[in-house]
């Protein structure tokens, strides 16, 4: 089943060049899509547009259902730890779509970001300020934000940022439970880790190339004009970032992305 058809878009900010253009894109439902590609690609800016905080350049977005229920963990650097929520205020605030700015939530919602505080590990800090939280609690907290309306797409932005090895493992192991029931949209720069969950592959880089398998090789990535190299060492792969040149569209100045 369909969920989001994505036409000929363009990406980027109101009177500035595009950052990626000629994205063109079907997410179907139990989709897992790793996206990768290098700092200053244009990922985040191709995010934001999906999760509708960026106004697509041209193009469209077409969701299949009028009511697509989307979950987003944003990169953990984007959040304001200032402003005074708790815990359990934040993850019932990703509930607002449905309740509006002065909804009321009734038992059964409390209990349901209860319920996922204490499945994720944190339930001990559900009463604590989020200015008060370590990085890796953070992540966290914003995870059950991003899940408490029960998402048919998942969106997470570099969601090993800031957390230890403990928790990545677990985060790994939830997502693929998830995807049994959801389709996942996920950044990392991290191929060698994330080509063992995923289904399929996105670079970005200036430019857009979907690979549909989670399978692909140093010689496929120069095709896309992604400038990443696969090493492995054991069985433990690695990847590398390196220089790229030789590409009309990547050899362009590059505007900043936000």
């Amino acid at each position: 089943m369909e969920l989001i058809r994505i036409r000929n878009l363009a990406v980027g900010y109101p009177g500035e060049p595009p950052v990626v253009t000629g994205i063109e894109l079907t997410v179907r439902d139990r989709d897992y899509i790793g996206v990768i590609g290098p700092n200053g690609g244009g990922k985040t800016t191709f995010i934001r547009t999906l999760t509708g905080a960026l106004p697509p350049l041209a193009g469209k977005i077409e969701p299949a259902s009028g009511n697509l229920r989307l979950g987003y963990l944003p990169q953990i650097k984007s959040i304001d730890k200032t402003f005074p929520l708790s815990v359990t205020d934040v993850v019932m605030s990703g509930l607002l779509s449905g309740k509006g700015l002065f909804g009321r939530y009734g038992r059964n919602e409390r209990e349901r970001a209860k319920k996922l505080l204490d499945e994720i590990g944190v339930g001990r800090l559900a009463g604590r300020a989020v200015g008060e939280l370590s990085g890796g609690e953070l992540q966290r907290v914003l995870l059950c934000r991003a899940l408490i309306a029960d998402p048919q797409l998942l969106i997470l932005d570099e969601p090993t940022t800031f957390v230890d090895n403990k928790f990545e493992k677990e985060l790994y192991e939830l997502l693929a439970e998830l995807n049994r029931r959801m389709a996942i949209v996920m950044v990392s720069h991290d191929l060698g880790t994330i080509s063992r969950y995923v289904k399929s592959i996105v670079c970005i880089n200036r430019c857009f190339h979907y690979h549909p398998s989670n399978i692909i090789s140093a010689e496929q990535l120069r095709e896309y004009d992604c400038p990443i190299q696969l090493i492995s060492h054991g069985p433990v792969p690695h990847t590398v970032l390196s220089q790229h040149q030789g590409c009309a569209c990547c050899d362009r100045p590059k505007q900043e992305t936000r």
